[in-house]
C-alpha cells in the first residue's frame, strides 16, 4: 500500500540522523511552527528530523570523514565541470541533488533507491522506493534519468578505480626479508613473498684475475 506524507502535529521529530545504506531521500518540508525540517524516507519507514536536507547531508559526510565541498570538488575532478554534481556519501553510498546543493529545501536521492521511476506527466516523474512510498518529483522524466545516470556513472569509476588496487602480483608461498632499512632513529624490515617476476631473474657469476694473482667472482 502507498504512502503519502501529511503534516501530523503529533507526530515524533527526531533531533538527528546519519545517512545508512537503506536511506533512500531526503525531502524537505515545513512543520507546524513554520519551520524547516526534512522528512526522512527510508525502504520501509519514514519519520521527521529537525534538520534541513542540506544539514543532515552535511553532518553525514563529516560523519563518514569528508564533506560536501570535498566530495562535489572529487566528482567534478572524476565527471568534469558538471551542475548539481552527485556525491560519494560512504562506500557504495551515492546521493545525487535534484535542485542546487546550497538550497535548504533541496531533494537528495540515494542512486541505490532510485533506479524504479516513471513519467507521471511531461514535467513530473514518480519515484518508486520498495512497496511503501510514491514520491512525485516535479521534475521530468528525462532530466532524472540524467541526474541518476550521473550518480551511476561515478559509481562505476569508483569501482574500477578500487578494484585495480586491489589487484596484486602473484607471489609464492615463502616469505623471506625483501627489504630493509637501517636509519639513525629506526631500522625496518619488510617481510615478504618472493613475487614469479623475481624467482624468473637469472645471476651471472663470473671469475676474474687480478693483476696480483689474485681471483675474484662478480654477480651480474
Amino acid at each position: 500500500m502507498s504512502r503519502r506524507f501529511g503534516v501530523n502535529q503529533h507526530e515524533e521529530v527526531r533531533k538527528d540522523y546519519i545517512i545508512k545504506s537503506f536511506t533512500a531521500c531526503l525531502l524537505p518540508r515545513i512543520d507546524h511552527n513554520g519551520y524547516l525540517i526534512t522528512r526522512v524516507v527510508e525502504e520501509n519507514d519514514s519519520f521527521a528530523v529537525r534538520k534541513s536536507p542540506l544539514q543532515i547531508m552535511q553532518d553525514s559526510l563529516f560523519y563518514y570523514g569528508s564533506g560536501l565541498d570535498d566530495a562535489t570538488k572529487a566528482t567534478k575532478r572524476t565527471l568534469g565541470n558538471i551542475n548539481m554534481a552527485p556525491v560519494r556519501v560512504h562506500n557504495n553510498i551515492y546521493w545525487f541533488p535534484i535542485y542546487s546543493k546550497e538550497r535548504e529545501h533541496n531533494i537528495w536521492i540515494s542512486a541505490n533507491h532510485g533506479d524504479l521511476y516513471q513519467a507521471k506527466d511531461r514535467r513530473k516523474t514518480n519515484l518508486y522506493i520498495g512497496k511503501r512510498h510514491i514520491i512525485t518529483l516535479n521534475l521530468g522524466q528525462r532530466a532524472y534519468g540524467s541526474k541518476l545516470h550521473k550518480a551511476r556513472t561515478l559509481e562505476k569509476i569508483h569501482n574500477q578505480r578500487f578494484q585495480e588496487i586491489d589487484k596484486q602480483t602473484p607471489i609464492e608461498a615463502e616469505p623471506q626479508i625483501i627489504a630493509e632499512d637501517q636509519q639513525l632513529y629506526y631500522h625496518h624490515v619488510q617481510f615478504g613473498e618472493k613475487t614469479n617476476k623475481e624467482k624468473t631473474e637469472k645471476h651471472k657469476i663470473t671469475l676474474l684475475s687480478t693483476n696480483d694473482g689474485k681471483q675474484m667472482y662478480t654477480l651480474s
